[in-house]
């Protein structure tokens, strides 16, 4: 297998996170970050949403095709229960990446459009 042919959007988000605004509460103010950084963060969390979810479903169908290795104690339960809770953590980072790149596409709206428009 090669590698992708695209950033890699985890390490990007990282580098991106600290360029969001945060009002007096601690929270993003995404009106008051500055425009390019918002577009940037809104297409890594997008990227790494669809890897994510993409990654998800191969675990998963690669779960269901070793259902005869958990019975004959092949593939032990406690891996079966690690991937239980890392799919648990990847579906939550999969959601949060959504919920983070909404509001960056809201506040950029007119720019954005402006910008591929």
């Amino acid at each position: 297998m090669r590698a992708p042919d695209y950033a890699r959007p985890t390490r990007s988000l990282m580098v991106l996170l600290p360029r969001l605004a945060v009002n007096g509460q601690g929270q993003p103010d995404f009106d008051a970050s500055d425009a390019t950084a918002l577009v940037h963060i809104a297409e890594a969390a997008e990227l790494l949403q669809r890897i994510l979810q993409l990654g998800i479903s191969a675990i998963g169908q690669l779960l269901a095709h070793a259902s005869v290795q958990v019975e004959t104690g092949e593939l032990t339960q406690d891996t079966v229960e690690a991937l239980g809770w890392l799919l648990a953590e990847l579906g939550d980072a999969a959601a949060a990446c959504v919920e983070l790149a909404a509001p960056c596409r809201h506040a950029t709206a007119d720019f954005t459009g402006a910008r591929h428009g």
